[in-house]
């Protein structure tokens, strides 16, 4: 329930229509989320355990979880239309006056009105046209989109009611879906307005680059444009454009997201990461600036679990933000500490980045976790050197005695189930044991295992948020991928990245030269999109240039993870800052004005890492 519908309740007299309906739509999708989620881990567990224990494989297991991630993810898309969690970066609605971003919000709401509407119809469309059973499962294969026109019209709903909760400005959504609606008629029934002059790449490069500055969803900006520049060229009609989002969003590999994403949940809420930061605060206490050194490390150990940046940022600023105040740090400071240091989970293997990357490209992601470790650890030393820096620079002391190495094997010896579990997921990875998706599977039951049976710090309530956060950040994440294929359809189909390699041949004469090209149209995207957007759409473009120039694809997968995670610490986007001034209450000006010598640190490791392949490929040069 939201803050606004919490104060209403507790106001004497009937609680008004909308938030009754928007309480009961919560209730009512959020549990048939959590229901996905659960299943996804439980059908793909009973995958590995079949094949392992009973050795009989399960042929279904596999389809089953992506139609459940399908599902899971049209169905997180109205969830998150009620708190506006949709990936989305800072657009000019924060230089407007409040009457301004009243029109604006409309705006934006009449774009993801129309999108929704659009999507809503296609997928009707699609249902109509598609015959036959799944190869798996022997359904019908029309029930793979069954969902989508339900979670549509349910989004359609939250955004009408959601403004009704706030009285100023109680008819702004209704009003935004009024005007998709027009929208919908002039451009789609009626054909009003078409563009037949117009390049449909331009027309739908702008339509997204203006879609992204006014604050609409980077994933809606994407299909947006896609909608749109149907208006110049018949590229993809509305129903294949709809299949285009569910082909790239049901991949196997990709319901290892949620999968990881929710292991690590369970580890936070389960009391092992505590454990973690426990036995990094003994490695590193007593140097200068230690409970920052503390977070530094703590991130590197829980990297090997989670491989979600955000949820470490998050953390961070909870847990060791206060402690770090108490012991006389600068805010500004300790809050840069743990956005900085947030960077690592996305770099330590396993990585949501590296998923998707692996996803859009082609490239192993038990390549890319391998070779992911030295990078991360070079990361890790960068940023550790950077809190040196400022430690010595601003005069900080060690605050606490070294820890004897009875303390420090005491808390190993309590981190030992986490880190074992870090070992397992290398493991089974290099070793072929388990794919990534039931490895993260494996994670989830052995996370949710010891924080239930051993350490005993569940309660349902609890289990219940975290997994029902799970759930729409797993959504988010589904609905970006899925959002880009059909986007860079139309950009292969238009020759663009015949055209970007044509570019490099002619002007891009070495491979240093191509890298630094690289690095520095990675730089600039990292600073205005999501690191998930940005991966989706400038990894395949950049990948056939890099491959000309005999660049390894590995090699290349990692530069763009470890380029964009800089831009989570970059205005005016920099998620990371976002969220440690978030949870920490200081101004976000604040955060990124202390973030320079780590922004510093991590470009020279960054340098290093681009033009060292060793670094980056050492260990599968080695055969490991």
């Amino acid at each position: 329930m939201t803050e606004a519908a919490a104060a209403l309740e507790s106001r004497p007299g009937p609680r008004p229509f909308s938030v009754r309906t928007l309480d009961i739509l919560d209730a009512t999708v959020g549990a048939l989320a959590v229901f996905c989620l659960v299943s996804i881990a439980l059908v793909t567990l009973a995958g590995v355990v079949s094949r392992y224990v009973f050795s009989a494989s399960l042929t279904w297991t596999a389809e089953a979880g992506q139609w459940l991630f399908i599902y899971l993810i049209f169905l997180g898309i109205p969830l998150a239309h009620r708190e506006r969690l949709h990936i989305a970066i800072v657009g000019v609605d924060a230089l407007l006056s409040p009457g301004l971003k009243r029109t604006h919000q409309v705006l934006v709401d009449a774009a993801v009105a129309y999108t929704t509407i659009l999507l809503m119809f296609g997928a009707q469309k699609l249902i109509a046209l598609i015959g036959g059973l799944s190869t798996a499962l022997a359904l019908p294969a029309w029930l793979q989109y069954a969902g989508i026109p339900a979670s549509c019209a349910a989004g359609l709903v939250y955004i009408a009611l959601r403004d009704l909760e706030r009285p100023a400005d109680r008819y702004l959504g209704a009003l935004g879906v009024a005007l998709a609606g027009g929208f919908y008629w002039l451009f789609d029934v009626a054909r009003v307005l078409t563009f037949p002059e117009m390049d449909p790449v331009w027309l739908m490069s702008g339509t997204f680059v203006a879609g992204l500055a006014l604050g609409i969803p980077v994933a809606f900006s994407m299909l947006l444009g896609v909608f749109l520049a149907n208006l110049s060229v018949d590229i993809l009609p509305v129903a294949a454009i709809v299949q285009n989002v569910v082909r790239g969003a049901g991949q196997f590999l990709l319901l290892a997201i949620p999968l990881f994403l929710l292991a690590g949940a369970l580890m936070n809420v389960g009391g092992l990461t505590q454990r973690l930061i426990d036995f990094a605060h003994t490695l590193v206490r007593h140097m200068r600036a230690g409970l920052a050194q503390v977070t530094v490390v703590s991130a590197t150990l829980y990297g090997g679990i989670s491989g979600s940046s955000n949820a470490d940022a998050a953390l961070n600023a909870k847990m060791l933000h206060p402690a770090m105040l108490r012991d006389g740090y600068k805010p500004s400071f300790s809050a840069a500490a743990c956005a900085a240091s947030a960077v690592l989970p996305n770099i330590i293997p396993p990585s949501v980045g590296m998923l998707i990357i692996a996803a859009a490209t082609g490239i192993s992601v038990g390549q890319m976790f391998i070779a992911g470790i030295v990078p991360g650890l070079l990361y890790a030393a960068a940023l550790m050197l950077a809190v040196a820096f400022v430690a010595k620079r601003d005069g900080y002391k060690p605050a606490m005695a070294r820890a004897t190495w009875r303390e420090r094997g005491l808390a190993a010896k309590a981190a030992i189930p986490v880190m074992l579990l870090a070992v397992f997921i290398l493991g089974s990875l290099r070793f072929g044991i388990a794919t990534p998706t039931e490895t993260g599977a494996i994670a989830v039951a052995y996370s949710f295992l010891v924080g239930a049976l051993w350490m005993r710090s569940y309660t349902l309530k609890g289990l219940w948020q975290i997994l029902s956060q799970t759930a729409v950040d797993s959504a988010m994440i589904g609905l970006l991928i899925g959002a880009a294929i059909p986007f860079g359809f139309v950009l292969t189909t238009e020759r663009i990245p015949q055209a970007i390699v044509e570019f490099g041949a002619a002007w891009l004469t070495d491979g240093w030269i191509v890298l630094l090209f690289l690095n520095a149209v990675l730089l600039i995207a990292g600073m205005f999109l999501d690191i998930g957007a940005s991966i989706l759409i400038l990894a395949p473009l950049f990948l056939p240039l890099i491959e000309r120039f005999g660049i390894e694809p590995v090699h290349f997968g990692l530069i763009v993870i470890c380029n964009l995670m800089i831009g989570g610490l970059t205005p005016p986007v920099g998620i990371l800052a976002y969220i440690v001034s978030t949870v920490t209450r200081l101004p976000v000006v604040d955060v990124f004005s202390a973030l320079g010598p780590f922004l510093v640190a991590l470009l020279i490791a960054l340098a290093l890492i681009t033009y060292v392949p060793a670094i980056s490929m050492g260990l599968l040069w080695l055969g490991l």
